[in-house]
C-alpha cells in the first residue's frame, strides 16, 4: 500500500467516526429526553433485537390517519387563529392548505356563523358541542355539515377542535322523506275525505233510489188510473160517433161526415195510446218468469196476430232456420217481435211488398263489448231482424227507442211513439240489449242481443254493462 492509499483510508475511518459520534449524539440526547419524561418511549423486541419507539413515530402514524380522513379537521386556539388543519378542511373552503394555517378562523367561514363561533370560543371554552349548518359554493350548490367542537387544553394554552362532517346527502334523503311523508299524509287525507264522500254519495243514492221507486210506484198507479179514467169517455166518444155515422150519416152535410171521420180517426189514435201506456208502466211493475222459451214458436203465434196485415200488405218473410230456445218471458217476447215486425209491415212505401228476413248467431258474451265481467263465459243469442222500409236517418238512432219519439208523417203511419220504448224496456227487463242501424230509404236491422240462461246474471244491474 503507498502512501496514498493510506492517507485515503485514514480519511475514510474520520468520516465514519464523525457519523458514529453524531447518531450517539442523537441517541443520548433521545435517552436524556425520555429519562426527563419529555418524550414519550416504548420499548419492543423484534427478532430477539431490542428497539426503541418515540412517540415521534406514532405522531407520524397518527398525523397520516388525519390527513387521509374524509371530514374536515382544524384546531383554533383561543382567539380563532387556525394552528392546525388537514386537507379535507381546506377542500371545504375550497383554500390551498398552506392559505389556511396561521389564518384567523373567522375569515374563512361565511358571515352568518361568525358570531356563533365568537359566543362559543368565548362564553363557552370548555362545552362539547355539535352544530348544523351548510356552506353555498360560488355555482350556487349548497353542502350540509355536522360540526363537533371539543376543547383541548395543550400545555401551554387552550385550543378548540373542529371536525367537519358533509351530511349532504343524508339531509336530502331525510328532505326526500319528509316530502314523502307529507305527500303520504295528502294521500290519505284526500283517501279519507273521498271515503267520506263515497259514504255521503252512497247514502243520498239510496236515498235518491227509494225515491225513484216510490216515485215509479206513483206513476205506474197514476198512469193505470188516468189511463182506465180515460177509457170511460174515450168509450163513449166512439160509441156516439158510431151512431152518428150509423144512423145520421146521410143526412149530416159533406163538411159534417169529415168532422165525424176525424172524430173517429182521433178516438182511435187516443185509445191505442193509452192502451200502449198501460203495457208500457206494467213493464215496470211485472216480475217476469224467465223459463225455457221456444222462439220459433214466439214468432209462429206473432205471425197469428199479425195474419190480416200480413195478407193485406202480401209481406214475405225469411227465417234461415229455426230459432233457439233461451230462458226468457213468452209473452214479452211475443211482444217483442210483435212490434218491431208490426213497424216493419207499417212502415213501407206504398206498393212495396214488405220483406223481412230473420237470423240469428250464438257468440260468447266474451265477444261483447258491453258485456258484464261476471258474464265473459255465457253464451248471448243475437238476432237480426231486417225488413226494407222506410227507414230513418242515422241521427235519430239515439232516440228511436226513447217513448213518445214519432220519426215520421202522422198522416201516412200511424203509430203512438211507444212501440219500441217498450220493446227496449223488455230486453232491459231481460238484461240483454237492442240497437238499430237505418238509412232513409233502405230498411232497418233491429239487432237484439239477450242471454241464452238467466241463471249466472249478476245479482246486481243487467248482463251488460
Amino acid at each position: 500500500m503507498d502512501i496514498g492509499d493510506l492517507k485515503e483510508e485514514i480519511e475514510k475511518l474520520h468520516r465514519e467516526k464523525k457519523e458514529l459520534y453524531n447518531k450517539l449524539s442523537e441517541a443520548n440526547e433521545v435517552i436524556e429526553a425520555i429519562k426527563k419524561g419529555n418524550i414519550d418511549a416504548v420499548f419492543t423486541a423484534d427478532n430477539e433485537v431490542a428497539k426503541v419507539l418515540v412517540s415521534g413515530t406514532y405522531d407520524q402514524a397518527y398525523r397520516k390517519f388525519i390527513e387521509n380522513m374524509s371530514e374536515g379537521l382544524v384546531t383554533l386556539n383561543t382567539d380563532g387563529t387556525i394552528i392546525y388543519s388537514n386537507s379535507s378542511f381546506a377542500e371545504i373552503f375550497h383554500l390551498p392548505l398552506e392559505k389556511v394555517i396561521g389564518t384567523n378562523f373567522r375569515n374563512i367561514i361565511p358571515v352568518e356563523y361568525i358570531e356563533y363561533f365568537n359566543r362559543f370560543l368565548i362564553s363557552h371554552p370548555e362545552n362539547k358541542a355539535k352544530v348544523e349548518l351548510s356552506i353555498q359554493s360560488d355555482h350556487g350548490i349548497r353542502t350540509h355539515f355536522i360540526v363537533s367542537l371539543n376543547t383541548l387544553q395543550l400545555q401551554d394554552f387552550g385550543a378548540v377542535n373542529l371536525v367537519w362532517t358533509d351530511v349532504t346527502d343524508q339531509k336530502k334523503a331525510e328532505e326526500k322523506l319528509v316530502a314523502v311523508n307529507a305527500n303520504l299524509e295528502k294521500a290519505i287525507e284526500a283517501r279519507t275525505l273521498s271515503e267520506t264522500e263515497v259514504v255521503v254519495l252512497n247514502d243520498k243514492l239510496k236515498e235518491n233510489i227509494k225515491i225513484l221507486e216510490n216515485a215509479n210506484i206513483e206513476l205506474g198507479t197514476f198512469a193505470h188510473i188516468a189511463s182506465h179514467d180515460l177509457q170511460e169517455p174515450l168509450r163513449k166518444i166512439i160509441t156516439y160517433s158510431s151512431i152518428l155515422v150509423a144512423d145520421y150519416y146521410d143526412i149530416i152535410d159533406q163538411q159534417g161526415q169529415s168532422y165525424i171521420n176525424k172524430m173517429q180517426k182521433a178516438s182511435v189514435r187516443m185509445r191505442n195510446l193509452i192502451n200502449d201506456i198501460l203495457e208500457y208502466s206494467k213493464l215496470s211493475e211485472e216480475n217476469y218468469v224467465f223459463k225455457p222459451t221456444n222462439l220459433q214458436s214466439v214468432v209462429v203465434e206473432v205471425f197469428s196476430h199479425l195474419e190480416i196485415a200480413i195478407n193485406e200488405t202480401k209481406a214475405k218473410f225469411t227465417i234461415e232456420r229455426d230459432l233457439p230456445v233461451i230462458e226468457a218471458d213468452f209473452t214479452q217476447m211475443r211482444q217483442l217481435f210483435q212490434n218491431i215486425i208490426s213497424n216493419s209491415l207499417k212502415f213501407v212505401k206504398a206498393g212495396i211488398i214488405p220483406e223481412i228476413s230473420i237470423t240469428y248467431e250464438i257468440i260468447m258474451g266474451k265477444e261483447i263489448a258491453e258485456a258484464d265481467k261476471k258474464m265473459l263465459n255465457e253464451k248471448f243469442c243475437v238476432l237480426y231482424i231486417k225488413d226494407n222500409g222506410i227507414g230513418f236517418k242515422e241521427e235519430y238512432m239515439t232516440r228511436i227507442f226513447t217513448i213518445f219519439q214519432k220519426l215520421n208523417n202522422n198522416t201516412l203511419y200511424q203509430g203512438t211513439g211507444i212501440g219500441l220504448a217498450i220493446c227496449k224496456k223488455i230486453v232491459e227487463k231481460h238484461h240483454g240489449f237492442i240497437s238499430a242501424g237505418s238509412k232513409v230509404n233502405d230498411g232497418s236491422l233491429f239487432t237484439i242481443t239477450l242471454p241464452v240462461s238467466q241463471k249466472h246474471i249478476p245479482a246486481t244491474g243487467t248482463g251488460i254493462a
